[in-house]
């Protein structure tokens, strides 16, 4: 009877559930593997997702989540900079509370951590509220459920493995990661044919750069990529870069003393979702850790050669024996920290060119030309 009862807790708790994951786009990734373990313990769980708009894309359409829920955080704040807007925004703020509180949730996990994220589940009154002790901004204070503290500088834990802690909390077998993204739209999949289309040997390998990242001290030295630019070059490859809108100076930048039309400039012409209709043709991303290189993990079909610096493979490298990830052995490594404090930007800048190119040959695993030589 005891058993039985523990069972019958364990499944009403997980009946209706809510993931707390507002931002950003590679932690939203990061966060896949615990959607599916709920959904795979419990098929019949109603999951929703409370996701802020700009990481919203990601998650469209996703066959797992039963409702999304959007916060517009950043436009409310430029709204409240003019006091004239602030019952405008007093009332969206009240309507997605009541929207999360009509979808009756009887658990939150909240993997993200910040009082942001945290008072959401409680203005919602949700009775079950799961997070991380000690976190910043004494967020825990409003979870009733708390798990071991997620160690901001732990270079060896997965992040995807502390996230999958919550479905194990409420007694759901977790094996290992699984990850999976929404199914790519017929449109993303047309549009990245014809940004794809250069009009050459269709069936070269898909090499795409992902250059950019929010962070100065995850930059690799402008020289190293264009040195890198070059030799792909030489290979018998299509390769293609990615940006935002606002890096399409940079990259021009970075392919000018590329040769000319030899690397499809994808900057500012690709939206996230995107993302997963170009991954599933990429054979090799090479990036940073950054959202492109997540969401290729994600998807699962492009190998991966990460570039890490400040950051830790061990905590947000991609999952998967078949990726590879290149770091230095700096004693300062890995700070986590936004600039470099030390001024020197050296985790980065030993990475070299040669190296990458290394493990793009042992990648392809086959003959290249390379100056119109077979090699390996």
């Amino acid at each position: 009877m005891h058993t039985s009862s523990s069972h019958n807790s364990t499944h009403d708790s997980a009946s209706r559930i809510l993931i707390v994951r507002l931002s950003a786009h590679g932690d939203v990734m990061h966060t896949l593997p615990l959607l599916s373990a709920i959904k795979r313990n419990h098929p019949e769980a109603t999951v929703g997702w409370l996701v802020e708009a700009s990481a919203a894309p990601l998650l469209q359409n996703h066959p797992l989540i039963d409702r999304l829920h959007i916060s517009q955080r950043k436009r409310w704040l430029g709204m409240a900079r003019n006091p004239l807007n602030w019952p405008a925004v007093f009332g969206e703020v009240q309507a997605l509370i009541q929207e999360l509180k009509q979808a009756d949730y009887q658990v939150s996990f909240d993997v993200q951590g910040l009082l942001k994220s945290a008072l959401w589940p409680f203005w919602a009154k949700i009775p079950k509220r799961y997070g991380f002790k000690a976190t910043r901004e004494n967020a825990d204070m409003f979870y009733s459920h708390k798990l071991p503290p997620m160690i901001i500088r732990d270079a060896n834990t997965p992040a995807v493995e502390r996230y999958l802690d919550f479905a194990r909390a409420i007694g759901m077998d977790v094996q290992k990661p699984e990850f999976e993204p929404p199914p790519f739209t017929e449109a993303s999949r047309r549009k990245v044919e014809t940004l794809l289309d250069d009009g050459g040997d269709t069936t070269r390998p898909l090499l795409v750069l992902a250059p950019f990242t929010r962070w100065p001290s995850k930059h690799w030295e402008t020289e190293h990529w264009i040195d890198l630019i070059q030799q792909l070059c030489r290979l018998h490859v299509k390769i293609a870069i990615l940006g935002s809108p606002a890096d399409q100076a940079a990259t021009e930048a970075l392919l000018a003393q590329a040769p000319e039309g030899r690397v499809i400039n994808l900057a500012g012409k690709t939206d996230w979702p995107d993302l997963y209709a170009l991954f599933r043709q990429t054979r090799l991303l090479i990036g940073l850790d950054s959202a492109p290189l997540h969401i290729a993990d994600a998807v699962g079909q492009t190998e991966i050669i990460g570039l890490y610096g400040p950051t830790a493979p061990g905590r947000t490298g991609p999952v998967g024996e078949r990726h590879m990830t290149l770091t230095t052995a700096l004693s300062c490594q890995p700070c986590f920290e936004r600039v470099c404090p030390i001024k020197t930007h050296a985790c980065m800048r030993q990475l070299t060119p040669d190296v990458v190119m290394a493990l793009v040959r042992k990648t392809l695993g086959y003959p290249i030309l390379v100056d119109g030589v077979s090699s390996l």
